[in-house]
């Protein structure tokens, strides 16, 4: 009888133990790479796909709410940017949910290969972000460096001290595409 509680502390030590590994993997599993913008004047090159498993450019098209493109994990509110739009309209949100404490009127300054541009934000109340609020922008789909996304889909952000870039890869190219026609036109 000794014997087999011996056995079933070990069996209970090594499913402890998986499960420590499973949890660790999902913690990993969840980070995101983070690039650095490139120095004002310089190109925000096109890198490979996220790391992350799940994280990348996603469209959503819905007759209620209109288009938008995501960069996060799909079907999920964990989201770093976002554009959004109703068709034909020529007017674009633009979302960015991972910022830092910032206040009214903070400057966001997107840059996509020589060309930056910069957008005044207000900050909105958001149950889904951590601290409670997302900085939003509005602008339209010809802002230089929106545009510059839209060819390359490559896009550096800064907002006060928080700065990260994104790069799309080759089929979300398409979606990204897709989402500025689909802004532009009816």
């Amino acid at each position: 009888m000794a014997l087999q509680t011996a056995d079933d502390r070990t069996s209970a030590a090594l499913f402890a133990g998986g499960a420590l590994l499973v949890a660790a993997a999902a913690v990993l599993a969840g980070c995101v790479e983070r690039r650095e913008p490139p120095a004002p004047g310089r190109a925000a090159e096109a890198q490979p796909g996220p790391i992350a498993s799940g994280m990348g450019f996603f469209l959503d098209r819905n007759e209620d709410e209109g288009w938008k493109l995501a960069y996060g994990q799909a079907n999920s509110d964990n989201v770093q940017l976002m554009l959004a739009c109703k068709p034909g309209s020529r007017k674009i949100e633009l979302f960015d949910a991972g910022h830092a404490p910032t206040r009214n009127g903070a400057v966001l300054v997107l840059t996509s290969g020589k060309v930056q541009s910069a957008l005044t934000v207000t900050m909105e109340p958001d149950e889904a972000s951590s601290d409670g609020a997302v900085a939003v922008a509005h602008t339209t789909p010809d802002l230089p460096a929106l545009d510059g996304f839209r060819r390359t889909g490559a896009i550096a952000v800064k907002l006060g001290p928080r700065q990260y870039s994104l790069a799309a890869t080759p089929a979300e190219k398409s979606q990204i595409a897709r989402f500025f026609s689909g802004c532009e036109r009816k």
